[in-house]
């Protein structure tokens, strides 16, 4: 059938479709409210305005600075940095540019969308309906913070537009239009939608194939030809990320709170889909036509099939390929349904397609009552909108055979309203940032950036296992990077595995292993870390029966103070389990440590920790530690044990002159005492019974001859490491070593393994070819100019210059104007060798596969421009299957 798409009432109801996804988000954007909660703030809106910071400084976005000490950020693939919108809207203000680039490709989904129903054969309302229900439909909606899925979305019912012209008869104008559709797919930078592409286009191209006859042959080679086409034109994007991907550890993803959670299993799918949109009644009414109309046919098996896939692996409203294509598949399953009604509205096929839809809507009705009984009743804010649905559905029946198609299609209104109140229904933008939150400075913004102000471009770690609920305020982990702060925390899938490793394994979201707080503080300094933030939430902490925080373990030296901080509490007494080790000579009522508990005012009180009262020998049940001892056990805590004999951990018990508001603690181990070993601590309110346990960060940043207090906020501390060489030192030496794992071994414990501050670490293999000078020291550098993937440093030889940004092989040196060589040290850091004398060093940045991929790209068009002749062939392929 041939469809006109040219007439005044196709090109308004197209236009209406276009503004609607902005209507529906009015109030967010309205608002000044990031169109990206959850991942979209956290992850996606810093990376794309990067990207576009990167193109107003008329530079190619090859290398992202701000996080994870430096990461490629062409490669990253996520920002989707060579998409058509993302050049385009590169002129404008970053947070206005990711604005529209959401609501341009919401809306270019709902015209797409329209367009491919129309060209099955739909009638307009079937088509509008179809368009509304994916753009505005569960899956876009519910993931609106996966901004990369967003902007793929218009390329699916694109790719499919563009397959059946292809499919109709084959030209080299047709084959360019199915090759950029699947280049822009790939370019848009969200895998899980290229592969709900890949799946749409093979069942199509799959039908196309088993329909095929001698007068309507299978187009292979203009298929064939497209496909390649389309993957030559996105190279310059996809080679550089094949790099990066050899070097990426495990692609994590969705690690930001999204806001508002929704129910587990098929029980939310179903409640997602019965309380949004009538597709799926409508789907289910499409079941007569499974003969006699193929779109149908190949529709509904997408659906079973993608049921199927996903039985076992979670609910379908995750994110993934399989979630979008059952979206997609039913918007439109459920437009070809509603114009099948329409269609035969007067005829007894059409009123038995009219009754399944009934019945499928009544026990969509008995799933919302039977969840209301059990689960409760639906939020006020989404049953506005379920309630119009509701109106629309019973004008729908009452009107459906009424003559004067205005009448019968008056349901079209309230249906529209329907789904333009469900993103505020659901509280979609909860958890979003608004642009003042963005760019106008808080307190703690503030008080933080006047910290760092005296080591401007210094690296700053946050001592985070889990995501801040500070984290806009903090700066976590990607945000820092809008306001000029260079974190050694990030949220990037595609980060270098080498780079995440050298922090013990932190995860892509830049969240740290506890293993890695149990180290040596003194690994930060070699990796020139400057400033530790620890988040509010970081020194929250589990408490046992007794009261107590996390197992720390903290062995407490003479004259190296120890200072805990503290989550402000109320506090009557401090408590302690502690134990002794070679304290055998240690009389009873000696004191073995001094106490000072800071209040939130800056006044101390002194205590102290006393042997046979507060604590006592570990091994006191040992026959000759038991006849020697100088020292009563104290009150016991636990006991482990040991051979022979039973060790003790002992519990103190420490009260404050009065009631008071606390923030820290401050302890000295005593000279002669043996060794003292904290292992759990907490302040207590003992009038309320609630206690402020001291957790695994706190004693992180506790070793006072690291650490220096900066900052004290009720969300958040900031400490300096006054020793660290920064960005760029030269090195006083190399500690040279067989392997990376005897590289990472010397930086997680560098007193063990003689490697001194100011030294670096490299594996021997690494050096091939180098010659190092003579005789080595530690001589100045200073960065004088950084700016995206370009470093200029000058600095003292002789020596090796290294470069606290993350090592990549895209990376270029030159000494002096001369081209010198780069080198890893310390695992993931890059370095130079300097001659005697000051001298320029300058570094440069190019994504790795960005020429071989541009190659291709010119490849791709000469592909295209000479496809007539590509296609000519004795039989032709054409026709449309």
């Amino acid at each position: 059938m041939k469809i006109r798409l040219a007439s005044p009432r196709d090109v308004g109801a197209m236009a209406l479709l276009l503004v609607l996804p902005a209507l529906a988000h009015a109030p967010a954007w309205m608002d000044a409210r990031l169109l990206g909660p959850g991942d979209g703030a956290a992850l996606h809106y810093p990376l794309r305005a990067e990207v576009w910071s990167s193109f107003r400084r008329g530079e190619l976005p090859g290398w992202n600075p701000w996080i994870f000490s430096g990461t490629p950020l062409l490669a990253s693939y996520r920002p989707g940095a060579l998409h058509p919108l993302m050049l385009l809207l590169a002129p404008l203000s970053s947070f206005v540019a990711f604005q529209l680039l959401v609501l341009v490709s919401l809306g270019a989904s709902a015209v797409l969308t329209y367009l491919y129903v129309r060209r099955l054969g739909s009638g307009r309302v079937g088509a509008y309906v179809a368009g509304l229900g994916f753009a505005l439909g569960p899956y876009l909606v519910g993931h609106l913070g996966d901004t990369a899925g967003v902007v793929a979305a218009p390329a699916l019912p694109a790719l499919l537009l563009a397959t059946e012209a292809l499919l109709g008869a084959p030209s080299r104008g047709r084959v360019a239009g199915a090759a950029v559709t699947i280049a822009l797919l790939l370019l848009a930078g969200s895998p899980e939608a290229a592969r709900a592409g890949a799946a749409l286009l093979s069942g199509r191209l799959l039908l196309a194939r088993l329909l095929a006859t001698p007068e309507r042959p299978f187009p292979a080679r203009a298929g064939a030809l497209a496909l390649a086409c389309g993957g030559l034109l996105a190279a310059p994007q996809l080679v550089p990320t094949l790099f990066a991907l050899g070097e990426a550890g495990r692609q994590t993803t969705g690690l930001a709170p999204a806001g508002r959670d929704t129910l587990p299993g098929l029980t939310g799918v179903v409640l997602r889909y019965v309380s949004h949109t009538p597709a799926a009644p409508l789907a289910a009414a499409a079941l007569p036509l499974w003969r006699s109309a193929p779109a149908v046919r190949v529709l509904g098996l997408s659906l079973a099939l993608c049921l199927a896939l996903q039985w076992g692996r979670g609910p379908l409203a995750a994110p993934g390929a399989l979630g979008l294509v059952f979206d997609f598949a039913l918007a439109v399953l459920a437009g070809l349904s509603l114009d099948a009604q329409w269609r035969e509205r007067d005829r007894e096929r059409g009123r038995r397609l009219r009754l399944l839809f009934l019945v499928a809507c009544l026990f969509s009705a008995a799933a919302l009552e039977v969840a209301a009984a059990a689960l409760g009743p639906l939020p006020q804010t989404l049953a506005g909108a379920v309630g119009v649905l509701a109106v629309a559905l019973i004008l729908y029946f009452s009107l459906a055979e009424d003559p004067d198609p205005v009448k019968a299609h008056v349901f079209l209104l309230p249906l529209t309203a329907a789904f333009l109140l469900q993103p505020q229904g659901r509280e979609l933008w909860a958890s979003a940032p608004t642009r003042a939150e963005l760019e106008d400075p808080s307190a703690t913004r503030q008080a933080i950036e006047t910290a760092l102000l005296p080591r401007p471009g210094e690296r700053l770690l946050t001592l985070a296992r889990e995501w801040p609920g500070e984290a806009d305020e903090l700066g976590y982990p990607n945000l820092g990077g809008l306001w000029g702060r260079r974190s050694a925390n990030g949220y990037d899938p595609m980060v270098p595995l080498r780079s995440r490793i050298v922090y013990g394994g932190m995860s892509a979201a830049g969240l740290l292993p506890g293993a890695f707080l149990r180290g040596d503080p003194r690994r930060l300094e070699l990796l020139g870390i400057r400033f530790v933030q620890v988040p509010a939430s970081a020194l929250r902490a589990g408490s046992d029966a007794q009261g107590l925080g996390e197992t720390l373990d903290v062995t407490l030296e003479p004259g190296r103070a120890r200072f805990f901080p503290i989550r402000a509490a109320v506090a009557t007494e401090l408590r302690l389990a502690s134990h002794l080790s070679n304290a055998v000579d240690v009389g009873g009522g000696q004191r073995v440590a001094r106490i000072e508990v800071r209040l939130v005012s800056g006044r101390s009180l002194p205590l102290e920790l006393v042997a046979g009262r507060d604590t006592a020998e570990w091994s006191i049940e040992r026959p000759d530690v038991k006849a020697r001892v100088r020292h009563p056990p104290a009150q016991l805590l636990d006991s482990w044990p040991a051979e022979g004999f039973v060790g003790h951990r002992y519990l103190a018990v420490l009260p404050l002159p009065g009631r008071y508001l606390i923030d820290g603690v401050r302890i000295e181990a005593l000279p002669g005492a043996g060794v003292l070993t904290l292992s759990r601590m907490s302040a207590r309110d003992a009038s309320t019974s609630r206690v402020a346990p001291v957790s695994l960060a706190a004693a992180s940043v506790s070793d006072a001859s690291v650490f220096r207090e900066l900052v004290a906020l009720p969300g958040m501390r900031l400490f300096e490491l006054p020793q660290s060489p920064g960005r760029v030192h030269v090195a006083a030496g190399l500690l040279k070593v067989r392997s990376d794992a005897a590289a990472l071994a010397a930086l997680a414990a560098p007193r063990a393994s003689r490697l001194a501050l100011g030294q670096a670490v490299a594996v021997e293999s690494e050096l091939a070819g180098i010659e190092l000078p003579p005789r080595t020291r530690a001589g100045e550098a200073v960065v004088a100019r950084a700016e995206g993937g370009r470093l200029d440093v000058r600095a003292d030889g002789p020596g090796v210059l290294v470069i606290a940004e993350g090592f990549d092989r895209g990376w270029s040196a030159a000494l002096d104007g001369a081209a010198a060589r780069l080198f890893r040290v310390n695992h993931a850091q890059m370095a130079v060798v300097l001659p005697e004398g000051t001298h320029r060093v300058t570094l440069r940045y190019r994504p790795r596969g960005f020429a071989a991929g541009a190659a291709l790209f010119a490849t791709g068009l000469l592909l295209l421009a000479f496809a007539e002749r590509v296609l000519a062939s004795p039989a032709r392929a054409g026709g449309r299957a």
